[in-house]
């Protein structure tokens, strides 16, 4: 099969939706399919992995919007204008509900009678996006393109629940998936710490510095937390107050701010971490980062939002705590630093559940026997 995934939110955007597209064009390519990644014009870093993988990059000319990150030019044009892109292609698979792209692409695939599909990454309109700023003049256009794709996959129950509001297509869950050969257990955690720099037990945090990740409500846990060192990985606009929120409480010394890290450096990260946490207030689809952790044999502390209780309450790979609660954060990490044996426990369920579920190699059955399964039907 040749297949098109499409999205305004591929690299260089930081985020679950270019992660999601980048390894699903990976595993397709690996599968035997003919691949491109459809996206707007602009460096995405990946141009020559991508190359080197033979996947085709096509490029999608347009103005694109500095705050939403959108093909602008094509939010205004007909759907008809993506035909040369994508006419020699059997299946279009769009990525986020959402966006100009992703929603003009499954129209004109419809139009010119191939299979579509959408994958939808989100839950709610409740946080700070731009973007849902402007869908709030705009959601009934939005809602008519959701019209067009013939099956809508979910990443996970809580997303299906959200989708289910705009429209009546068939909707499959299938949840995203983690590489468990790049993210993977191991016996020397002593050995990479020291790589870094750190000694001890490392609680880790892996997203970006917004405040619906929820990183100031963990810096305000960690502050009585004694005997760790607090890894924060990633950038965004709360950096800087992030790290003037550390000189407060007085934990400089015990915070890591380790900013945006290469890709090919998030498994050393992980494999050295004791705990991960992800304290987000809102809005949480799914978590590639969980399992990123899970697959690393990490113990993970989350909060109760979304779909992460679907990953990790259900496969008991750590704890979950109630959104914006610092206090119970601080309990569920001094829990886990003073119980060892319970760590191993968490962490060995969660590498479980990767390679049961949630492994590349598991997920990419699931979207191939959807393709199979509208291909059979048009």
């Amino acid at each position: 099969m040749r297949v098109a995934l499409v999205s305004d939110w591929y690299y260089p955007k930081i985020g679950g939706v270019a992660s999601h597209m980048h390894y699903l064009a990976i595993k397709l390519k690996e599968r035997g399919h003919e691949v491109a990644i459809v996206t707007n014009n602009r460096i995405t870093g990946k141009e020559e992995e991508l190359e080197k993988q033979g996947i085709e990059l096509i490029k999608i000319p347009g103005i694109l919007s500095p705050l939403l990150e959108v093909n602008v030019t094509y939010g205004l044009k007909s759907s008809e204008e993506l035909n040369e892109f994508l006419k020699d292609f059997d299946i279009i698979h769009s990525h986020h509900a959402f966006t100009p792209l992703a929603l003009k692409a499954v129209k004109a695939g419809r139009a010119m009678g191939r299979a579509t599909l959408l994958t939808t990454h989100s839950i709610s309109f409740a946080h700070e996006s731009k973007l849902w700023e402007a869908l709030g003049f705009t959601i009934s256009l939005f809602t008519d393109y959701l019209k067009y794709p013939h099956r809508i996959i979910a990443v996970s129950r809580a997303a299906k629940a959200f989708i289910e509001h705009f429209t009546d297509v068939p909707i499959s869950i299938v949840p995203n998936g983690v590489d468990d050969k790049r993210f993977s257990p191991t016996k020397e955690k002593d050995k990479i710490k020291a790589k870094f720099g750190i000694k001890g037990n490392v609680v880790l945090y892996v997203s970006r510095m917004s405040y619906r990740k929820g990183p100031h409500v963990l810096l305000n846990a960690f502050s009585k937390i004694e005997d760790a060192t607090l890894v924060i990985v990633g950038s965004g606009e709360m950096l800087p107050f992030l790290k003037a929120q550390a000189k407060f409480l007085g934990i400089e010394d015990r915070v890591v701010f380790m900013g945006y890290v290469p890709d090919d450096l998030l498994p050393e990260i992980f494999k050295m971490a004791d705990i991960f946490v992800l304290p987000s207030v809102s809005s949480e689809a799914f978590g590639i980062v969980v399992l990123e952790a899970m697959a690393s044999g990490v113990p993970v502390i989350a909060t109760d939002v979304g779909g992460i209780p679907e990953v990790l309450k259900e496969n008991e790979a750590g704890l979950l705590i109630p959104p914006g609660n610092e206090l119970e954060l601080r309990k569920a990490i001094q829990k886990l630093l003073n119980n060892e044996e319970l760590r191993k426990w968490y962490g060995v369920n969660g590498r479980k559940a990767v390679e049961e579920k949630y492994s590349w190699d598991k997920v990419i059955v699931e979207i191939e026997k959807v393709y199979e399964e509208i291909i059979s039907n048009i």
